[in-house]
Parts: structure tokens; sequence; C-alpha cells
């Protein structure tokens, strides 16, 4: 397993955008797209180099963004039609003065057509869509300014509408199109890229008043797209699918009828009712697109509980494990176990697969387990189930003392086999299974978790060690010592358990998160032996980066020099800390 990680690290990292524009600035390449002068191109380089160092407070930073966009007066559309110069005005944007932004949006209202398509001014055009949207909805900026930022959003809008036939199946187009969906919306979409899981978009919508004359440019755009012939095209093409997927998004915030026509169109028309010579082992055709596939996702994410209740009976339901078990297709299960509304949905999706637990994990789709199990928790069904059948996967349901390997197995997501078991010899540096961890912790969370307290109560001090101080396993104390269904005295025995092993734990980068979880929920009694544990013996953990921060947190050096100061201290901020929980209610 080692090995395995030495590798990883050893794999060589892209250089970074500012890498390759020194690279290439040393070869006399100035930036694709139009032309620079070399003075220029590295004047903008050095603007990167230092705005990724940061600024001492907003007004160096105000001053050092007028200073840049002074240097682009006269050349702005020369600057963002270059690869360098675009990156540098599309970060500072943001930071601009209103007069600036206003000049940048004339100069590219008088040409908005050819830099709609333009492979860097785009992204500028982007830039000062969301810019100009999030000054309207800006209290703070002037009645007067706003009707001007409002002015260019509503042309830039409306011209793209006009002309959708010309830019929705252009790259460029296509994504300015999405960013004045989203920006006269006032919402903002994030992609969450998590190692060991898939891809989350999620959406944010800050609260504020949207005008009517915004809504009804983005009804306007489903509207049209509904009723064109080429809507099937739309749907698998992986660009034109991406934008569908933002236009689900934004009705799910504007029209719920106009939402649902199209969550209908999309299964009936295009995922039921297209054609394919692939082979689909009796799957609805739309399994092998992967355009739709991607579409159907968001789909499942934005649809109400009747839509929900039809993608479910006319996709899903006996055809669970079929799309479990193939790579291209299990995200979308994930994505609907997690959707289900209520029990009556979720609960026959769990029984097609609460027995081939093991099949889903051996074909390297762990997610679908850890999809499963957030549904258990969400929806507070079919929790024992899930611990039986995973302990029946993992080989530790019977004999019973099998069942004392359950969190460790559950954390490497393998079997348990008496003959070769699983190595605990340095559980610290081990690679453990990200969503076995996860399924660890929220089985914590379960209604009855006592089984799982079990295995981990039953783990050696030192291996208890180990777990805790594993960049994954860290993680799995917080739920231990927070569930709610995890009972005092189970806590207390995990206290009492990991004596001998806190000034470890202390000490070590990931150990110390696990020291403060069990610290902050540990009687006085228990706190009071930890801390006699580690002023006793050697102290040269308190002397370490991060034995330092915890030797500070709990006062070790008041405890040291009177335990009665100490004791006092300790529940003023109790008190303190119950005062504000009761204010805050």
């Amino acid at each position: 397993m080692s090995t395995d990680n030495n590798i990883r690290n050893k794999r060589k990292r892209k250089k970074t955008f500012l890498q390759n524009a020194r690279k290439y600035a040393k070869k006399g390449y100035y930036g694709r797209g139009s032309h620079m002068d070399a003075d220029m191109y590295q004047y903008f380089v050095r603007i990167l180099e230092v705005f990724k160092q940061g600024f001492e407070n907003n007004d160096d930073k105000a001053v050092f963004v007028d200073n840049v966009f002074e240097q682009t007066e006269n050349k702005e559309m020369e600057c963002s039609c270059n690869q360098v110069g675009c990156r540098v005005i599309e970060m500072l944007l943001p930071f601009a003065s209103d007069d600036i932004i206003l000049k940048y949006s004339e100069k590219f209202s008088a040409d908005i057509r050819p830099l709609s398509k333009d492979r860097f001014a785009s992204f500028v055009l982007q830039a000062l869509v969301k810019v100009s949207c999030g000054k309207y909805f800006d209290n703070s900026v002037s009645h007067e300014q706003k009707e001007k930022f409002k002015s260019f959003a509503v042309k830039t809008s409306k011209f793209l509408l006009n002309n959708l036939e010309d830019y929705i199946w252009d790259t460029y187009g296509n994504h300015v199109i999405r960013t004045c969906l989203c920006s006269l919306l006032n919402i903002h979409l994030e992609d969450k890229k998590q190692k060991g899981l898939e891809n989350v978009s999620s959406i944010i919508q800050n609260e504020c008043d949207i005008p009517e004359e915004f809504i009804e440019i983005v009804k306007e755009y489903a509207q049209r797209l509904i009723i064109w012939p080429q809507f099937g095209e739309l749907c698998n093409s992986e660009q034109t699918s991406g934008f569908l997927q933002v236009l689900l998004k934004v009705l799910k915030k504007t029209d719920s009828k106009l939402l649902k026509k199209y969550l209908d169109k999309i299964l009936e028309e295009n995922f039921l009712g297209v054609q394919s010579d692939i082979k689909s082992e009796n799957l609805p055709q739309g399994f092998m697109s992967v355009s739709l596939l991607m579409l159907l996702e968001t789909a499942i994410q934005v649809a109400g509980k009747k839509s929900l209740n039809k993608y479910i009976k006319k996709l899903f339901s006996n055809n669970l494990l079929k799309l479990a078990l193939m790579r291209s297709t299990n995200f979308a299960v994930q994505k609907i176990l997690t959707s289900c509304i209520n029990r009556e949905q979720f609960d026959p999706l769990f029984d097609e697969l609460a027995d081939h637990m093991w099949e889903i994990i051996e074909k390297g789709h762990p997610a679908v387990i850890l999809a499963l199990a957030q549904g258990c928790k969400k929806l507070s069904t079919k929790q024992g189930s899930f611990i039986q059948g995973l302990m029946k996967a993992l080989n530790c349901l019977e004999p019973e003392e099998n069942q004392n390997n359950f969190a460790i197995c559950t954390s490497f997501l393998i079997r348990y086999d008496k003959k070769n078991p699983v190595p605990t010899d340095n559980l610290q540096k081990e690679k453990l299974n990200l969503q076995g961890t996860l399924i660890l912790q929220l089985m914590l969370e379960f209604n009855k978790p006592i089984k799982i307290i079990n295995s981990l109560l039953s783990l050696t001090p030192n291996d208890l060690k180990g777990l805790f101080s594993n960049t994954m396993g860290s993680h799995i104390v917080d739920s231990y010592m927070k569930s709610v269904y995890v009972g005092e005295k189970s806590r207390e025995k995990l206290v009492r358990k990991m004596q001998g092993t806190y000034q470890d734990l202390a000490s070590s980068k990931y150990g110390s998160r696990s020291f403060e979880a069990i610290w902050n929920v540990a009687n006085m009694k228990s706190k009071i032996h930890i801390m006699e544990e580690l002023s006793h013996r050697d102290g040269s953990w308190a002397n370490t980066e991060y034995g330092k921060i915890i030797s500070s947190k709990i006062n070790l050096v008041l405890f040291k020099r009177n335990k009665e100061s100490w004791k006092n201290s300790l529940n003023k901020v109790a008190t303190a800390e119950e005062v504000l929980a009761d204010v805050l209610k």
C-alpha cells in the first residue's frame, strides 16, 4: 500500500498558467490570440505574480487594480483577445471601479457579435456580465449606476437570445449564455471536485428581488428551446447538454411548470425514445449516451416528487443493479438514491441493491454504497438492514467474533479473511478507502450504531491511535463523539480506551484533530485524567508543531502550576459557551 502511495506522489504535476506564461515568453511567444508586444506581455505576467502574492488590505488592492486598467486604456479589445491579457482582465474586473467596468461594457457592447465567440474575449464578456449583474443587486450602488449595469446585462442576454441558433452550438458563445442565465437570477454555479467522488455541481443563490425583466428573459430562452426541432441534438451533444443542465437549474428557481415540461420531454422523447445500435442489456437506450446521462443526473436533482417517481419507475426500477455495476451509469444511481424524497421511493431501490453490496464494491463503485448509506440516514429507513448487508458483504456478520473487524474492514472496504487479516501495524500511514471511512461515519449517526461502536472499542489502543491519526480516519472520531445516537457511556469508554496514547495523538497533524474531538466532549473527570497523562513523563510532545497548539488550547502550563485554578478557568469557559448557546437558540 505504501508503494502505491509513493507512485501516486511522484506523478508529474501539470504546470500552472503562470509557469507556462513565463516559459513561452522566453521562447518569444507572447500569448495566443491577438498580438501583444513583449513589454506589455511581461507586464501582465508580473501582474499575475503580484496578484497571486496577495495584498495587505483592500485599499492597496484597489489602487493596484486601477493602475493595471490604466495601462489597458485604448487597448481594451487588444488585451481582451490575447491569452494572457484576457486572464488578467477577467481576474481583476470583480475588483475594478464602477467607471472601469462601465468603460469595458461600452467597448464590448459596440462589437459584441465577434467577441461572444472569441476564445479569449468571451471570458472577459462572461466576467462583465457577472460583475454587472452583481453591481445591479448591490444596494450600495447608486440607482443611476445600477440602471447602466442592468442595461448592459439585458442587452447582452437579448442579443444572444435573438441569435440563439448561432451561439448555442459555439463553444465560447454557449458558455456566455450560461453565464447570462445564472447572473440574471443572481445564481452562482460551483463545481466541487472531491477525490474519489464524482463532480458535484451545486447552486448558491443570494436572496434578493429579481426584476421581472430578468425572469422573462430566462423564460424566453426556455420557451424557445423546448419547441426546437433540434432539441434531441441538444441533449446528445456534450456542450449543449451542459447548457440544458444549467437551464434546468435556473428553471427550478423561476418556473416549475416549464421545468416539468422539460423533465417530461427529456424522459419520454429523448431518454426513452432515442434509438441506438449499441447493445444496452435491455436498458433504456438513453443510458448509452454520455451527454444524456449527464443531463439525467441534473434532471434527477431538480425533479419534484411526481417527476422523480416517473424517472424511478421508467428508468431505474428493476434496472438498478445493472446500472450500479456499469462504470458510465453508476453516477446516475448515486444521484437517484440521494435524491429520493421519501421512503416509498427509496425503500424499493434499497431492496434491489441490499444483497449485492460486495458485487458493487468489487466492481470499483463504492460511492454507490455511500449513496445508499446517505439515503438511509436522510430518510431514517433501512439502517439496520444496511449495517447487516454491509457486514455480510465484508464477511463480518458470522461467526459473531468477525464483527469486531467490521470497523477496520469498512475503513479499507475489504473483506475479512482470518488467514490474511487486515494490516493494522501502521494504520496512521495506510491508504484507507475514502468512501469506506465516510460510510463508517454515517453508520455512527444511524439510530442504532451499537455494532459499529463495539467494533471500534474492540480495537487495541494502538490501533485506535493509528486510525485516528490517519488523514481519513481522523474524521471517524468526530462522528463517534458528536452523534446523538452514541451514548455517553460509549463515549466515556472510548476516552478511557485511548489512555496512554494522548501524547502521541496531540503531537501529530491528524491525531491532534482527533484529540480535540475527544477533548471537546469529555467530562471533567476524563479531562483531568487526560491532563495528568499529558503532564506526566516526557513533555517533548508539547514542543512539536501541533503539540504546541493543543498545549495552548488546553492550558497545560496552568494545569501544571495549579490544578484548581485550571478547573475554575475551564468551568468559566464552559459556562460562557452555555450562555452563548442559549442566546443563539
